[in-house]
């Protein structure tokens, strides 16, 4: 396994691999590791998941095999900005705000056709376990 969390991301997708590299940029502390999905280690990270869901949405493989996914999975990279931590433990304490998170993460995933095509083209992010 791994000590840190991993975030997979969807490699092929252009609006993904600039926002994985964001997120990368704004994790200075490296908190996260960052691969695409077609990654080795995916497999074995991810196999608490059907395979068929993996590539549905972000995923944050945790250190114990936690998975997390989609808007969960923005709660958790919340944590790298400063006062993240602070909205991170209030969402997994409040539904409502957890379901905030859901419901931005689908509005802005299921525009990332459109979204792509405002974003550079970046090479695939990875940051090693």
């Amino acid at each position: 396994m791994t000590d840190r969390p991993v975030l997979f991301y969807d490699g092929d997708c252009r609006f993904c691999r600039a926002s994985a590299k964001a997120i990368a940029v704004l994790d200075r502390q490296h908190r996260y590791a960052v691969l695409p999905f077609d990654d080795p280690a995916a497999d074995q990270m991810l196999a608490t998941l059907p395979e068929e869901r993996r590539g549905e949405s972000i995923q944050i493989a945790q250190p114990d095999g936690w998975v997390v996914s989609a808007g969960d999975a923005l709660i958790e990279l919340a944590r790298i900005v400063p006062g993240g931590g602070l909205v991170a433990e209030l969402a997994w304490q409040n539904d409502g705000v957890r379901r905030a998170f859901d419901c931005a993460y689908r509005a802005v995933a299921g525009h990332r056709g459109t979204l792509s095509q405002l974003v550079p083209d970046v090479a695939r992010p990875v940051r090693r376990p």
